[in-house]
């Protein structure tokens, strides 16, 4: 329900251009915006076993935390691992195409679990220490969003992937996944964590001790062989296996399978929208759906490139495709909370679809040349999505009165609230 005064702008279409933001349109969100924020409280999905499970784990470990630790630098040291572990895998391996030592493998997989871990802990500092607040959705999510290329350089580092078709499809399905939970959360009021007893703790935590497991094996020799080396023969006869999935290699079935997943989760959350009271009474089907038009061309837009682009600068196109897609993200998350119109039409999407096309169609462009055109946008992303989020961190902290990394003291109502599983 909206404030009085206040317009819900989620209920309205926009294609383009969206509405002026504070400050003569210098900052980030609405002088409306702002205000929903102030009134958001956060509603989770559902939690699966697992989550139920290390809850006690995760309420031990935020005991030890001290009470002087803000939640967002909980936040803040959980990212840093991820941002430990892409350093790294950069290092040994630039574009996902050589061999990692495993101690490298084993410290991403590492990091992924710690991560994950300080990711669930920040909510329960926040609410231990009283300092709850939609500031914190929108750097638990935020983080969770830029991870992702940690995630997708662990997976990659060690299937060496880089310069594939398969890379490209791994990176786009997780950020359009990611992007696709925001959307939902924005139309329906509520963030899925999973589906049944799947969700993200399961995902996290599989995919860190996956790595971790791969460590301990020969790679090369295991991801690379042939299905037909794992199905036996008399199993072939009886099924009738095809010949492309018997010469498919491991690794390219293992990625199917995940892709499988990742169509399975986006038609759930498709479903859920579109059935939703909400959206049915206010006829939003269309303007929802077209919300996912700027997402979907970012996806695929690294097909457009020449394959020599794709293989020698995989690093750079992950990364701004990457950044881009955080940043948008981001903003979809903060449009919910503050109720604003998401335009249909991302316009920071202009450059990063100009840059692409110029790359593809222009015979003059060198490869040094498109590293620097990828590389600046690289550079670009980096700033917009900083940039934004540090002006709309600013309005918030302003009107709630909080500190950003800072704990402002504030009384707990019920000092047990906090070890509850959200």
């Amino acid at each position: 329900m909206c404030a009085p005064g206040l317009k819900d702008g989620t209920t309205s279409h926009a294609w383009l251009f969206e509405c002026r933001t504070s400050n003569d349109n210098s900052m980030s969100l609405t002088d409306d915006g702002v205000e929903f924020i102030a009134g958001h409280k956060y509603k989770p999905g559902h939690y699966t076993l697992l989550d139920n499970f290390f809850n006690p784990f995760w309420t031990r470990l935020t005991e030890l935390l001290p009470m002087s630790l803000a939640p967002n630098a909980v936040t803040l040291l959980g990212a840093l691992h991820c941002g430990v572990a892409y350093s790294i895998l950069w290092y040994y391996s630039p574009h996902y195409d050589t061999p990692l030592p495993s101690w490298v493998v084993f410290l991403a997989g590492y990091c992924t679990i710690a991560y994950y871990t300080f990711d669930c802990m920040d909510g329960k500092q926040a609410r231990r220490t009283g300092q709850s607040s939609p500031l914190g959705q929108l750097f638990d999510h935020g983080f969770d969003c830029i991870c992702n290329l940690s995630h997708i350089s662990t997976n990659s580092g060690y299937l060496m992937i880089g310069g594939t078709p398969w890379f490209i499809f791994l990176q786009g399905s997780l950020f359009f996944a990611f992007f696709m939970a925001q959307w939902e959360e924005y139309y329906t009021g509520e963030l899925p964590h999973a589906m049944g007893n799947f969700g993200v703790t399961e995902v996290n935590y599989g995919l860190g001790l996956l790595a971790i497991l791969n460590a301990f094996i020969d790679r090369e020799t295991f991801w690379c062989s042939f299905m037909k080396d794992w199905i036996p023969g008399k199993v072939h006869e009886l099924v009738n296996v095809p010949d492309v999935l018997m010469n498919m290699e491991l690794r390219h079935f293992a990625l199917s399978g995940w892709f499988f997943v990742e169509i399975i989760l986006i038609l759930g959350s498709l479903q859920r929208v579109f059935k939703h009271d909400r959206v049915l009474q206010h006829k939003l089907q269309f303007t929802a759906i077209s919300k996912l038009l700027t997402p979907g061309l970012i996806a695929i837009a690294p097909f457009w490139l020449p394959k020599n682009i794709r293989e020698n600068e995989t690093r750079y196109i992950s990364i701004c495709t990457g950044l881009l897609f955080s940043f948008l993200t981001k903003k979809m998350i903060c449009f919910s909370m503050a109720k604003m119109t998401f335009a249909t039409i991302q316009m920071e999407a202009l450059p990063f679809w100009i840059i692409f096309l110029w790359i593809r169609y222009d015979s003059k462009i060198t490869e040094e040349g498109a590293t620097a055109l990828l590389g600046g946008l690289c550079f670009w992303y980096a700033y917009r999505m900083i940039n934004w989020s540090r002006k709309a961190i600013g309005q918030i902290c302003k009107r709630l009165d909080i500190h950003c990394f800072t704990i402002k003291e504030k009384k707990v109502q019920d000092e047990n609230a906090w070890k509850k599983v959200q």
